[in-house]
């Protein structure tokens, strides 16, 4: 009786091993539930709310992209503006990372007049929104995107405003339904 209690008390390999599967699998569930990013809201004005409220952390970032400290917060959210446009053409943003680019591209519209940069980024958040839900493509979707933000960009900032490494994008794709990403990747090549 003894032996059948020391049975008992030490599992088997077989069910250790099992049991380290299990555990593994369930660590790496709720790292994946933890590490990812709550979506962000549908709309624009509701994610800047959200940002407001502190249901999100306000992620404004210009990227160091200004070629100088900016003076206003127009120039700066100009900065900030650019730094997404950098992301969704050097980095593939769009197709990489949507949701999180929504939250920060709302996170620019927290500094400078807020009813003009609704209305200068409504459209590339909708759309970003509609790439998140899977309801557009991220590569069909992306150029347009990057060139409606970059002519709200060039309502804040000038071209010798930002760093020589974005200079390239000013002026490129004043059609933003015409835009394409070898149009905006090619004009840095031309610039190199």
């Amino acid at each position: 009786s003894k032996r059948k209690l020391l049975n008992m008390a030490i599992p088997s390999k077989s069910k250790i091993a099992s049991n380290t599967r299990l555990f593994v699998l369930l660590s790496a569930l709720l790292l994946l539930l933890v590490a990812a990013d709550k979506p962000a809201a549908s709309t624009l004005k509701g994610m800047v709310e959200k940002i407001e409220a502190g249901e999100f952390d306000n992620n404004f970032f210009d990227g160091g992209v200004l070629a100088r400290k900016p003076k206003t917060d127009t120039q700066a959210a100009g900065g900030c503006m650019l730094d997404k446009v950098g992301a969704i053409v050097q980095e593939n943003g769009v197709a990489s990372f949507a949701n999180d680019l929504q939250v920060d591209l709302a996170a620019c519209c927290t500094k400078g007049v807020q009813r003009d940069c609704f209305a200068d980024l409504g459209e590339a958040y909708a759309l970003l929104a509609e790439v998140s839900a899977q309801q557009t493509d991220a590569d069909a979707a992306a150029p347009k995107i990057a060139a409606l933000i970059l002519k709200a960009v060039e309502k804040r900032i000038k071209k010798k405003d930002s760093k020589k490494a974005f200079r390239y994008l000013f002026g490129k794709c004043p059609d933003p339904d015409k835009c394409t990403m070898d149009a905006l990747k090619g004009a840095h090549r031309a610039e190199m």
